[in-house]
Parts: C-alpha cells; structure tokens; sequence
C-alpha cells in the first residue's frame, strides 16, 4: 500500500478543478496505469490535483466494492481536514462501473504495509489489547507488532494507525477505537489482532439505537456555582459521523418558568423543546443538533452545521421572537467538534 502527499497548495476553486480534471482527462488515464499495473505513472498528476485542495489529504486507489476501482481521499484521521474530505466526496460524479469514491479508508486485511529498507509488515502478526470504556463510549487499544523493535520511533506509530485502518476501516476507527498505544515489548494480555473487528462490532452494538443510528445518553452534574446541570449528548460524539459539520453554533436559551432546582418546569420544557425543533427544521440536513445543556434558567443547545452554507445565519435569524428574553447565539470553527468534548 502506497501513500502520497504534497505541500499544501490551494488556489481558486480546487475541488471543482480536482472533477472537472478527472472528468476530462483524470479517470481514464488513472484508469489505464491500474491496468497496466503501473499507477505510479499518474501518481504525480493525481497527487498535484489532490493537494490543491488540501496539503493534509491523502490519496490511495484500490478495489472498489461496486466499481472495478475505488479512488480514497482521506484526511487520515486529522479533525482539521475531515470535513474538506467530505466535501470533496459530495461533488463527486455518481459511481460508474469503473470508478466509486470515499473519503475513507476501507479495510484492506490482506495487504502488507511496505516501506523502502524496512522489513514488510504483515497484518497477521500483529496483536492488540482491548479494553471497554463505556463512559467515553470507546475501546482503547494498544497494538504490538514484532518488527516494532526494527522500525524507527515514528514508524512504529505510523503503522500502528495503518494497522488499526487496514483492519477496521477508517470510520470504524475515528468511531469507537479511543487511546491507541503502541507496544514494542508484547504484551501480556495481547489477542491476535483478527480478534479486534468482533469485538469493536459487539461494543458498537451496545452503544448504538435499535436501527443503528445514534444514540442519546442522559447525564446529570453541577455548575460552577453548585446548581443542578441536566445534559443530554449523541452516543457516539464523533465528528467522523458528520465531518462536514465543521462550525458549532452554541445557542444560549433562556427560560423564566423554572423549578427550585433552576431546572424548568414541564410547560416550560415543552416550548423549549418545540423552540428545538424549529431551528432543526430550518437547518434541514445542513446542521445537527448533537447535544444540550440546561442549568440555572438556562439551555445551550449544541448545534453544527457546515461552514459553507448559510446555516449559521439562519440559527441566528431564527431565534428572534423567543418570549423568555434573547437569545444568545456563539459561532465558532471547532471541525473536531471540541465545544462539546466534555459530553462525550
């Protein structure tokens, strides 16, 4: 498997050049270096194409799943770029029977991790421990491969990620898998790594609704001040689920109805529930509301939304008319989904 990278070097409207590239000359000519078993022969071209979107992106060709071929650009695991990614996935042309596209890497378990003057890496041999974090939603992970002790510091941890997506998949990593170590002494408790998808797929099902889509978890707390905080938070909350909600809009909501523990009153929770349902329907698939915060007369609803679309503004225009008093909305860049970390 070979990965290719360049300086970043964006100008006009690199996306649209990227298709419109590969719509004229790009996929046939990739097309044709795969078959004649030499994709070295575009690499250049295609590399150049890619890093005037993005100098963080990487790109790899393989197999497709429909298509003969599939054509990954991927932000390899950096929150900064996921979203970048997406977008480029959601100007792509419909797949074809040569060509489907995805801005993630898909699990590959038979390939062999080469670099030049290094021993070869075969996915077999590795071995990981596991270990559930139901707080955090997440298995921590720690890989042990033995030709660790023959590979450089920063190799060893290139081939842990590798290891980890070659087996997993990019989004089923980003997901569930949490702290990752890399072991160069074996560890004890080590299991062959084929035994890490099952047990991945077995937590996500735990942590999943009836019909595999998120699910909402209940948490309570306390303010600075000491007064009862009530949130509610998407399980998992992960910004690889949505990667092209890269700007959260905090929305400050006050209410006047509230109970002794500055909680609100049911009445009161209904109209702030409605007031939700409102701003999510004006956001269409555009924003998601991801998680709420109610404490001392007042709840922050969490909402991200993409940053090339209006949808912050239309937050903002949305929220006048509230009858408890304004409504204060914050709009921030935070494509790792940083403002709601603590929730998850």
């Amino acid at each position: 498997m070979r990965l290719f990278k360049r300086p970043k070097a964006p100008i006009g409207d690199p996306i649209g050049e990227f298709w419109a590239w590969w719509a004229t000359t790009g996929s046939d000519a990739v097309a044709t270096a795969v078959a004649n078993q030499d994709p070295s022969a575009t690499a250049d071209v295609l590399t150049h194409y890619v890093s005037r979107i993005h100098g963080n992106l990487d790109w790899e060709l393989g197999p497709g799943l429909h298509a003969k071929h599939v054509l990954v650009v991927t932000a390899a695991g950096d929150p900064g770029t996921r979203a970048i990614a997406r977008r480029w996935l959601r100007a792509a042309p419909p797949s074809d029977r040569t060509w489907e596209y995805a801005d993630m890497r898909r699990p590959a378990p038979d390939v062999t991790i080469r670099f030049e003057g290094m021993p070869p890496v075969q996915i077999d041999a590795a071995l990981v421990t596991i270990e559930a974090d139901t707080r955090e939603a997440a298995l921590h992970v720690g890989v042990h491969h033995p030709t660790f002790s023959e590979l450089p510091e920063d190799l060893q941890k290139r081939v842990t990620f590798l290891l980890l997506d070659l087996v997993l998949g990019e989004e089923l990593v980003e997901t569930w898998v949490g702290a990752i170590e890399t072991a160069v002494e074996r560890p004890a408790d080590a299991v062959p790594i084929a035994e890490l998808l099952p047990a991945v797929a077995a937590f996500a099902a735990d942590h999943v609704a009836d019909d595999g889509g998120p699910s909402w978890r209940l948490m309570e707390g306390t303010t600075a001040a000491g007064h009862r905080l009530v949130a509610t938070a998407m399980v998992p909350l992960r910004s690889i689920q949505l990667p092209h909600l890269d700007t959260h809009v905090a929305v400050s909501v006050p209410y006047k109805a509230a109970r002794d523990d500055g909680l609100p009153l049911d009445e009161t929770l209904s109209h702030l529930r409605d007031f939700e349902d409102h701003l999510s329907d004006r956001l269409g698939d555009s924003g998601r509301l991801l998680a709420h915060e109610t404490a001392e007369g007042h709840r922050i609803l969490h909402y991200y939304v993409d940053g090339t679309t209006p949808a912050a503004a239309q937050v903002e225009a949305a929220v006048i008319g509230w009858p408890d008093g304004p409504v204060a909305v914050d709009v921030s860049a935070d494509a790792g989904w940083e403002g709601v970390r603590h929730l998850s």
